[in-house]
């Protein structure tokens, strides 16, 4: 099964098919977001992501045989027409295999689906791979 980038608004999304405990979405992102250096640790991600649902943020989960493998953050300041792109994590056994650019590739696809056409990536590690595949601008 190919990488898909699914958008989450509640860590009970059902995106895993047999979750093996409770909580399974939130602490594989806990997990993965530890790794950031903006969090501490995972679980001050998980309740920023619970603050931002209820704003409207989304999190995007790159999923890979039903295991969550990348995760990103995709927000509406309510300022602009732009979507922010923050907090890219990837799990390490996939560091250099090119699974951050393609995910990148599938959220930015799905937001331009519904709309929007400015993005802006808040961490640098996006804006270079942004920038590399020419997503910068939507024409």
């Amino acid at each position: 099964m190919p990488l898909e980038a699914v958008a989450i608004n509640d860590f009970n999304a059902p995106i895993i098919r047999e979750p093996a405990r409770e909580n399974e979405l939130a602490l594989r992102v806990a997990d993965l977001l530890e790794q950031h250096p903006e969090f501490d640790k995972g679980e001050d991600a998980i309740a920023l992501f619970t603050s931002e649902f209820k704003r409207g943020g989304l999190l995007y989960v790159g999923m890979f045989n039903d295991k969550p493998i990348a995760v990103m953050g995709c927000f509406d300041d309510g300022q602009t027409d732009s979507k922010r792109l923050q907090y890219l994590a990837v799990h390490p056994q996939n560091h250099n295999r090119g699974i951050e650019g393609k995910f990148i590739k599938q959220v930015y696809d799905c937001e331009v689906k519904k709309g929007v056409r400015q993005f802006v990536p808040a961490d640098e590690d996006i804006h270079q791979i942004m920038a590399e595949y020419e997503l910068l601008s939507v024409k």
